[in-house]
């Protein structure tokens, strides 16, 4: 009798399929199956939230020259801003 712990990817159907079982034979045997119901890992999102702006953008920060580092140099940039 071998103990072995692995992941098992268990189908809507019913069909469980193991991971890595190393120094096993090819055959078929009589399995035990213990279930940890701890997830093993978080599912991923249905909708997983789209990348930010600033992410999408990053690769363009600082190409652009002559402009000032910063809005806030010029107080005029920043005029009416936040004003309904």
């Amino acid at each position: 009798m071998k103990t072995i712990e692995t992941i098992a990817t268990i189908s809507p159907s019913g069909e469980v399929q193991l991971a890595n079982c190393e120094n096993v034979p090819v055959g078929r045997f009589k399995v035990v199956l213990v279930i940890d119901e701890s997830p093993l890992y978080e599912e991923p999102e249905a909708n997983p939230p789209e990348d930010s702006f600033l992410a999408a953008t990053a690769d363009l920060i600082g190409s652009l020259e002559g402009l000032p580092s910063d809005l806030s140099v010029n107080k005029d940039y920043l005029e009416g801003l936040g004003e309904a």
